[in-house]
């Protein structure tokens, strides 16, 4: 063995023993496997040293945000000591890199006297930070079907004293109950995408949340990881008459994609802007 696969296995061992997360680091592992023997040693140490060098900014950032939670983020107060956080979410907040898009969009887009639907809230900050944007009378609700995230969304409700309203469910029209898969990173999860597991929580519709909450004109936005087929296959209609903006990030699965952009073109909607996955469409009837 030389020295190059020395350091190839000590590499290996320390990510192993390093990672909060043993399904990744599982997956690191079978995939250096992998790259051994299709690419060599010198492949692998090299792949090996960015993933250990990643993963100790991960614990440096991770450590700076819990000793100093609360933090502010964007003006928005954020409890990262809450252990739902892993680290790699804790960086993505201290460097600025945590929904950049969104807040890029949500800057520039949301504005006026509308209500707000955020459909898959996850940590709460993009509902909080686009209600900051809209006039305080504003009726907002959270949508999250993810039942670990709903106390880090109570949380940040609090610490923001924001007049928002938290939906326990996720978004499927005509369904009582769905199957949700939870993903590695416990802020995320899908009704689509496969995930670690699957749990069943309570499904909701568009006109669920209208009647519930006594929601006017809205803006929307919506993360839901491959759920937004669903909202412009079933629900177009009740955007067209009541949504004034739609912030909607897209997913490439199965195509889901390019059927949601055609289905907003034949639509009363137009794309005004994105970044990235992050799209904006402005309904023009209903902007003010």
């Amino acid at each position: 063995m030389n020295l190059t696969s020395i350091n190839v296995h000590w590499l290996i061992l320390f990510v192993h023993l390093t990672s909060d997360n043993m399904v990744e680091t599982t997956q690191f592992l079978k995939r250096g496997w992998e790259i051994l023997n299709r690419h060599g040693p010198v492949a692998l140490a090299s792949r090996s040293l960015t993933f250990v060098i990643d993963l100790i900014k991960d614990g440096y950032y991770g450590q700076l945000a819990k000793q100093n939670s609360p933090i502010d983020y964007h003006g928005v107060s954020l409890p990262l000591d809450m252990p739902i956080f892993d680290n790699h979410i804790r960086r993505a907040f201290v460097t600025g890199l945590y929904e950049a898009e969104e807040v890029e969009l949500i800057d520039e887009y949301v504005t006026g006297q509308y209500d707000l639907i955020d459909l898959g809230a996850s940590t709460g900050f993009s509902t909080v930070y686009a209600l900051n944007r809209l006039d305080e009378k504003s009726r907002t609700v959270a949508v999250e079907a993810n039942p670990e995230m709903i106390d880090v969304v109570r949380t940040v409700r609090e610490l923001n004293d924001a007049n928002l309203s938290i939906e326990h469910a996720a978004y499927r029209p005509s369904r009582s109950e769905v199957t949700f898969h939870v993903h590695g990173k416990t802020v995320s999860g899908s009704t689509k995408e496969q995930g670690e597991r699957e749990i069943t929580v309570p499904a909701v519709s568009l006109t669920d949340l209208l009647s519930k909450y006594g929601i006017r004109d809205f803006v929307c936005l919506a993360d839901i990881e491959g759920g937004e087929i669903d909202l412009f296959r079933h629900d177009m209609d009740i955007l067209e008459d009541r949504c004034a903006l739609l912030v909607v990030e897209l997913h490439e699965i199965d195509g889901i994609a390019a059927e949601s952009v055609q289905l907003l073109t034949d639509s009363a909607f137009e794309l005004v802007d994105n970044v990235g996955d992050v799209y904006v469409y402005r309904n023009e009837s209903l902007h003010r």
